[in-house]
Formats: C-alpha cells, structure tokens, sequence
C-alpha cells in the first residue's frame, strides 16, 4: 500500500493567527518595562497597533513586519489619549472609594481639564480633544495628622494606589504643620502603592502649613507627549 504525505498549504488567516499568539505573548514583557515610563501610554497603544497590523498584514498575505511598524504609527497617539481617559477613571474611582470609606475624615476635590489632540492626530484618537485629570486634592484634618489617627491610613493609601498604577507621572505637594507630618502622610501613600514604583514616578513636595486647619494632598499629573 502506497502512502502519500501532503504538506499543508498554511492559510492567511492561519498565519494571522501565529502572528498574533506570538505578539501578544511578547505585550506583557514590553509593557511591564513602559509601566512606569514618561512614555508608557504612547508605547501601549504603539504596541497594540503593531499587534494589529502585523495580524493584519499576516493575513492577507503582506509581511507582518511592515503591518508592526505601520499599526504601531498609528496606535501609538491613540494609546497616549486613551491612556489620560483611563487615569481619569481611576481618579474618579478612588474618590468614589475615599468618599465611601473616609468620608468623615477626608474631603476629595477632583479638577479636569479638557486636553487638546493635535489636528494630524484627531482621526486617529476620534475627537478634537479629550477630558484628563488637572489635579486631585485631598483635605484631612490636621489634629488627625498630628495624633497620627488611623482613620487617616485608608484616604492616603487610595491616593497612593491611584498615582502607582496612573500611565502618567504625578507630583503630590503635602500642605502640613511640620516636616515630621510631612514623613507620616508619604509613607502612609506609599503603602499604598501597587508593584514597584521607581522614584521619578511620583515625587513629593512639602509645603509648610501655616494658615487653616486642613492638611492638603494635592496631586497633579505631568503633561506627557
């Protein structure tokens, strides 16, 4: 009995398939190092759409390389305003949670601003501008501070939860009585943190209090491009 073996022609969608299980295995590694990044937003979406295009281009029989490069042009502008969207949200959700747990000690003041896309870019994000966080403060009482209360550890922690996992940087600018205050309420936010956070992520400044009965953290995110 005579027996014949066949090689299988590959199909273009089988091929999109490979392409995209290998891309999508290598994201994880590439964006766990853009985490913390100045550019993290812009890297996730150039990633994305490298993903994308190179599925794409794999699948109607074009070169998966030229579809990466292209789609990772175009993802790119778009993952950095998706990106200030996202950390909007993530505000809005930690206010929401100091509001329901701390609210009897803590008073959240979330600012936005609305953030122009540039022209050559607007077809691409799909609007002429879009809403990201100004700045976010938090008012706790002083004599709270000053007695160290551990009502004080939730609405701090959440702030340090909210800046660790932002695509952006932040400055937090601590208004308080004292210096010794000062370490207590940095500490308390960065116990917060989730994962490793390298130091040019989040950077703090003291500003000394001497009006008022109200110790403010106040955070404002850097501009990113």
């Amino acid at each position: 009995m005579n027996v014949y073996l066949q090689s299988r022609k590959e199909s273009p969608l089988s091929r999109a398939r490979a392409v995209s299980t290998v891309l999508l295995a290598c994201t994880g590694l590439l964006l766990s190092g853009c985490q913390n990044s100045p550019l993290g937003s812009t890297a996730v979406g150039g990633v994305l759409g490298c993903i994308g295009g190179a599925a794409i281009a794999a699948g109607t029989g074009g070169h998966p390389g030229t579809g990466c490069a292209i789609g990772a042009a175009l993802g790119a502008p778009t993952g950095y305003y998706v990106g200030r969207q996202k950390d909007l949200e993530s505000a809005r959700q930690a206010k929401a949670a100091i509001e329901r747990q701390s609210g009897d000690v803590a008073v959240v003041q979330l600012k936005t601003r609305q953030e122009a896309v540039p022209e050559d870019k607007r077809n691409d994000v799909g609007a002429a501008s879009v809403e990201s966080v100004d700045s976010m403060q938090v008012n706790v009482p002083q004599t709270l501070v000053k007695k160290r209360d551990q009502r004080l550890k939730q609405p701090l922690s959440q702030v340090g939860n909210y800046v660790s996992s932002a695509s952006s940087k932040a400055n937090i600018v601590v208004t308080t009585r004292s210096k010794s205050d000062f370490n207590y309420i940095v500490t308390n936010i960065k116990k917060g943190y989730t994962g490793k956070v390298s130091p040019d992520k989040v950077t703090y400044e003291y500003r000394e209090l001497t009006r008022g009965t109200q110790s403010a953290i106040q955070v404002m995110p850097s501009a990113q491009a």
